[in-house]
Formats: structure tokens, C-alpha cells, sequence
């Protein structure tokens, strides 16, 4: 007769194997990145910031988007940021109410469409915003031996308490790409390259990561690596990764400039931006994307499928992020879509429906 210890050892070892992170996901995450996986093979999802909340010349009108207006169809990706969350405010960084953005964020998932959600967390010791570097002390005072510390978990239960409301028609928990710390190598947010070191960088994300998922019990978000695009090397894109058990998703921001030489630097930098993700990604078996990118203003009236859709191509990309479409709202020309009646508007209905691109109409039910 089989020993039954040994029975139920060798039964166990013929189970499917469970990564990590996947121990303490809900079913609709864990589905939302292996779709993410297999749909790169496949093109790239187009993404827009704030795209249900507001656009050029209008804002919180249901059923508008640009990005809707002008292409017929919807993105696959839409992107939000928290910051003021950290404070009980009622709205965020964006002045957009965050009672809007819970709905915003329940429809996309209720439609099939993916959700990602930024952080421009305050200054936590100078009490400025984000862009505030005036010391080089903030990452460290938010780590456990810091005298801020407790804020910062303060912070982190803020964030924590609005992610818990983010349930589906369905009663599900809702699946978020969750972008923390990002544009890490540059050096204009408090968190960046020349205002904390590698090791404590680390240690700032690994802390976030392990402080929502096992204190605050979050099973829903799968984590961006996201830098900016001034990285000339393999070794510099991944001097600040915290480790695979940490991260789901890597990708870099990048945009292109209004000045002469500006439209060959951003199409170098991307050129090489992707070269080097790309293979990263390939080697640990991660999604990458372009999670933040545009031309401001779009100034070229071709830009999408004369500099960008030609960077696209055949290079598995995930999803490419456009940022919003906040003209009047920050200051001229603060968009980076078209809108209807722009001159970019058939080049951007071109791109869109080149079958490179993908957006929510494509992409099934991603979370099954």
C-alpha cells in the first residue's frame, strides 16, 4: 500500500504552479495580465488619461471622450491618478472629484476595458507637492526607521480604503495596473534618481508592495515599473528594479517636444527606450508598455502614423498610455490626442484603425 503522505505529495507536485504574486491575486488579475500577455502578440492597446472625465473644451459630460469622438471606438486602457488621496481630499491632483473617478474606473470595467492609476503623492516631509526636491531627505523619512513613516502608512491606508470601493456591476473587486513611484530616473519628483539612492529607492517600493498586498490585504493590482526615457542602458533601466517578485508590468514615459530637433530625439530615444525594455521584458517574461507618451499641443498633423505607429510595429508592446486632453484646464494646448475638427483628427482614425492597434473592442473579455 502507498504511503498516504506520499499520495498527497507526488497529487500536489501535479498541480499547475502558482508564481508569488499570483498566491494573494484575485482570479480577474491574475487573467487581466496573462490576457495582457497573450493580446501583445497580437498589437498594441491604445490608452488615454482622464478620458471619461474630461477633454478639450468640455469636462464631466457623461458618454464623451474624445478619443471616442474621433475614432469611432473606445480605448482599451484608461488612466487615473490618486494623488490627494493621501489627504482625505475630495478631489485629485486634476481637480477631478474622486466619487467620479470611482464611477469612471467601475464603467471601463464593466465595458471590458483596463484601468491604471498614477500616484503623485505629496511631499510628505517638506509638505510641497510631487515636484518639490528641495531635500534629499523625503524617500528615507518615509522608510521604517524614518520619522515619517507612520504618515506614510497613513498614506498607503488612504489609498488602500478607496482601492477597497472599487467593486465591479459583478460585485467583483476590480483588477488595477497600479503605476506607483513612477519616471523613477528622472530626478523631478521627490522619489527620483538624484533624490534618494538605489538601495533606498528599493526599499521605498518593496515597503509599498508588501505593506498593501500582506497588511492591507489589496489583491487586486498589478504593480508598473515605470521610468522616464533618459536611460542609455540596460544596467540604468534596471539599477532601481526591486526584483520580479515585485513587479508585473516594466515600460518608460517619453514625449516628444514642439522644438526643430525635438520630433528625431524622441524618435531615438523611444527607438532605444524599446530595444532595451523590449528585451528585458523577454528575459523575465513581463509585460512592457509605454506607459506614458505623446506629443503635446500635436503640432504634426501626421504624428501618429508617421513617427509613432513605425516605432509600434512588430515589437509586442502592450499598451501605449496617451496623456490627457486637458486644454484650458492647465494651459493652451495641453493635449495630446485630437479632438473633433483637429487637423490630426483622420491621421489619429488612421492609426487607431491600423491593425497594429488594438483598442476595447478588441480585446474581449480580458478578465477571463
Amino acid at each position: 500500500m502507498i504511503d498516504k503522505t506520499i499520495l498527497i505529495c507526488f497529487l500536489i507536485l501535479l498541480l499547475p504552479a502558482c508564481s508569488k504574486q499570483e498566491t494573494f491575486r484575485t482570479p480577474e488579475t491574475v487573467n487581466l495580465l496573462k490576457n495582457m500577455h497573450k493580446l501583445s502578440a497580437s498589437g498594441c492597446m491604445a490608452g488615454h488619461q482622464d478620458d471619461l472625465a474630461y477633454g478639450v473644451f468640455w469636462e464631466y459630460e457623461p458618454g464623451r471622450s474624445d478619443f471616442l469622438e474621433v475614432t469611432g471606438r473606445e480605448p482599451a486602457v484608461f488612466g487615473w491618478d490618486v494623488a490627494g488621496i493621501e489627504h482625505g481630499n475630495a478631489f485629485n491632483i486634476d481637480s477631478v472629484p474622486f466619487q467620479n473617478i470611482r464611477q469612471y474606473i467601475i464603467d471601463v470595467y464593466d465595458k471590458g476595458g483596463i484601468n491604471t492609476i498614477s500616484w503623485h503623492m505629496d511631499n510628505i516631509l517638506t509638505g510641497g507637492n510631487a515636484w518639490d526636491v528641495s531635500s534629499k531627505e523625503v524617500v528615507r523619512s518615509v522608510l521604517e526607521e524614518g520619522d515619517k513613516h507612520e504618515m506614510f502608512k497613513q498614506c498607503l491606508d488612504a489609498f488602500a480604503a478607496f482601492n477597497a470601493t472599487l467593486k465591479g456591476s459583478d460585485g467583483k473587486q476590480i483588477p488595477v495596473i497600479f503605476r506607483p513611484w513612477h519616471e523613477l530616473t528622472g530626478s523631478w519628483f521627490w522619489w527620483g534618481k538624484d533624490l534618494c539612492s538605489p538601495e533606498d529607492f528599493i526599499r521605498l517600493w518593496k515597503f509599498t508592495h508588501r505593506y498593501l498586498s500582506e497588511v492591507k490585504a489589496v489583491d487586486n493590482l498589478l504593480y508598473a515599473y515605470s521610468t522616464s526615457a533618459d536611460f542609455l542602458t540596460k544596467e540604468e533601466f534596471m539599477e532601481r528594479y526591486p526584483g520580479d517578485d515585485f513587479v508585473d508590468i516594466i515600460g518608460f514615459d517619453n514625449y516628444q517636444g514642439t522644438g526643430e530637433n525635438d520630433r528625431e530625439k524622441f524618435k531615438e530615444t523611444t527607438r532605444r527606450g524599446i530595444s532595451i525594455v523590449s528585451a528585458v521584458a523577454s528575459e523575465k517574461s513581463k509585460v512592457w508598455a509605454l506607459t506614458e507618451v505623446g506629443c503635446g499641443g500635436l503640432p504634426d498633423s501626421v504624428w501618429f502614423t508617421s513617427v509613432l505607429e513605425p516605432l509600434l510595429k512588430n515589437v509586442k508592446c502592450s499598451y501605449a498610455l496617451f496623456w490627457r486632453n486637458a486644454n484650458d484646464r492647465v494651459y493652451k494646448n495641453h493635449y495630446f490626442i485630437p479632438y473633433q475638427g483637429h487637423p490630426a483628427a483622420g491621421d489619429f482614425r488612421k492609426f487607431v484603425s491600423d491593425g497594429n492597434i488594438l483598442t476595447r473592442e478588441d480585446t474581449g473579455n480580458i478578465y477571463k
